[in-house]
């Protein structure tokens, strides 16, 4: 049991003994907060949640609590204030406990073993393969692993899925500009990352449809009605090119820190779900419109109807995405599938989770979308090659080329290669944790500079106060941490920051269970003062730096 487990499960137990044969059937750990205010206790009852079991005001409760509470050991007192019972804790104890729980734990602080352990699939990303990624996949990749980082420290097991949108009208006009234009360009020969080589055609269609070039669309549309009947030439083309692509992507994922245990890919999956959908039609789950499409008429539950199949009896996006949710759930035996997609494609979503119980799917109410809101980039567009939105690969050169000059001025001897790597690691914090510390519904504007910076709550200062702590560590005459709290005057940003570094693994626990990376991001940002408090509690407070920018996917240096 991690101490602030043990420290609420000793308050809760002292609060039911008190109350007696009155206490009520409820959690009273569990019913216990944190003040906001320091002066108010370590930890609140709110007594009106007794008031009407005990037909008494909430403020003669807490007296009366107060007057005959018998303390557990490591509580300093108990103060009735208000509708409030409160506890402080007594700061030595703390620190001690807090102290050696995070050192002997390690790296491993924070993780903790759920009694009811799930395995769920988490699909993110899902990238068109006629464009390189741009600042919205940046978000949906971060929150994607954050979220698996988060379920895997809580002994879940997750499966990370990349679904590929390789086929279709982009990637059908990329290659019809491609042939008309490209004369046998390659990316090596363009000196260009695949994925942009890809976009510029794409890009070039737009243009010369622009300028009224004829022709384009119905050669667009050939395109994709010869890859439909498995026409040699369009199928080699097509596939060299969502090669070229895949690639560029993949260089980007390796960058940024996303990986993936399975993938998935639209064009082998585009013609599957039409016997789930006429199961459904047979079983009178969907009906047949005046037209001859089945539709599933969900209007009385609060959603629009949706079409599943057209007249003529060819799928849609919708019946490809019933068919994966099946495939997926059935082939890996998921508890549980999230989709890491945008606020926009929540109607869409619901309708899929909807259709899916309606077929009577006992999975289907354990479906779950992340919805995350828009990005928007502060202080004008970093330049995207395609010139349509912030680009993500043109976004992490300008973030590792002004940390390297901030670095540089900090260290003017340093290496050309170590300039390189540490560069790298400043400007992944600074975009990883200015994204991470948002809660992922908000619309957001990413201020490239103000991520950056290495004063307040950002990436680069958390990277900067690890580094900060290690130096202080490896400065002290080689005295190694201690866990055990030298017992003397207790200053209150000692205890603070040892209260903090006790509720960690709660924070993990509660970000992992409410799907929310920012719990994690915002615990991270103590005070500087607090962490140079003393060896043993820095040492700590260095542990939980360390573990929790990893479950954000951050590098945490021993040396900036």
């Amino acid at each position: 049991m991690h101490l602030i487990d043990r420290i609420k499960k000793e308050a809760g137990d002292a609060l039911r003994t008190a109350l007696g044969a009155a206490a009520p059937d409820m959690d009273l750990a569990a019913a216990l907060v944190y003040p906001e205010d320091g002066a108010n206790g370590d930890l609140s009852f709110p007594c009106f949640q007794l008031a009407k079991a005990l037909k008494t005001a909430p403020p003669k409760i807490a007296a009366d609590l107060s007057a005959k509470l018998a303390l557990p050991a490591g509580f300093a007192r108990v103060e009735a204030k208000g509708s409030y019972l409160n506890f402080f804790l007594e700061p030595s104890q703390l620190i001690t406990g807090a102290v050696a729980a995070t050192l002997e734990a390690g790296e491993s602080y924070g993780n903790s073993v759920t009694d009811r352990p799930e395995k769920l699939m988490i699909e993110y990303i899902s990238p068109n393969t006629s464009k390189p990624l741009h600042i919205g996949h940046i978000r949906n990749g971060l929150i994607g692993t954050t979220v698996f980082n988060l379920l895997k420290s809580q002994g879940h097991q997750v499966i990370r899925a990349l679904l590929f949108n390789d086929r279709g009208l982009a990637i059908a006009k990329a290659m019809v500009a491609y042939r008309r234009w490209a004369e046998g360009a390659t990316p090596e020969s363009s000196g260009m990352k695949g994925d942009h080589f890809v976009a510029k055609w794409y890009v070039m269609y737009g243009q010369k449809e622009k300028e009224g070039v004829p022709g384009l669309d119905e050669e667009a549309h050939e395109a994709i009605r010869r890859w439909e009947a498995d026409d040699a030439e369009t199928w080699k083309l097509w596939k060299t090119m969502n090669d070229w692509c895949e690639a560029g992507h993949r260089d980007t994922y390796r960058k940024i820190g996303f990986n993936f245990d399975v993938e998935y890919k639209e064009s082998d999956i585009y013609l599957q779900g039409k016997e789930i959908v006429e199961d459904g039609l047979r079983r009178g789950v969907f009906e047949k419109d005046v037209t001859g499409a089945v539709v599933a008429r969900l209007e009385k539950y609060g959603l629009p109807d949706k079409f599943l199949l057209r007249a003529d009896g060819t799928s849609l996006y919708i019946t490809q995405d019933l068919y994966l949710a099946k495939k997926r759930v059935e082939e890996y035996g998921l508890d549980s599938l999230v989709y890491v997609v945008g606020t926009e494609q929540d109607l869409q979503f619901q309708q899929i989770f909807k259709i899916l119980e309606l077929l009577g799917f006992p999975w289907a109410s354990k479906l779950m979308r992340l919805g995350y809101g828009y990005v928007k980039l502060l202080g004008g567009r970093i330049k995207s090659r395609e010139g349509t939105v912030a680009d993500a690969d043109d976004l992490i050169s300008a973030l590792e080329t002004d940390a390297a000059l901030e670095i540089k001025q900090r260290h003017a001897t340093i290496t050309d290669d170590e300039l390189i790597r540490r560069a790298h690691q400043v400007a992944m914090a600074a975009v990883k944790f200015y994204f991470l510390e948002v809660d992922i519904t908000t619309e957001m504007n990413y201020d490239p500079k103000a991520s950056l910076a290495f004063t307040g709550k950002t990436g680069p200062y958390l990277q900067y106060m690890h580094a900060r702590i290690q130096s202080i560590i490896r400065h002290a005459e080689g005295e190694p941490p201690k866990p055990a709290y030298l017992g003397r005057q207790v200053v209150p940003e000692e205890k603070t920051l040892a209260f903090l570094i006790a509720q960690w693994p709660e924070v993990v626990r509660a970000a992992a269970a409410s799907f929310r990376p920012n719990l994690v991001a915002q615990h991270l940002n103590a005070s500087p003062e607090d962490r140079a408090a003393r060896l043993s509690i820095i040492a700590a407070a260095a542990l939980v730096l360390k573990n929790g920018l990893k479950l954000l996917g951050i590098e945490a240096p021993e040396e900036m």
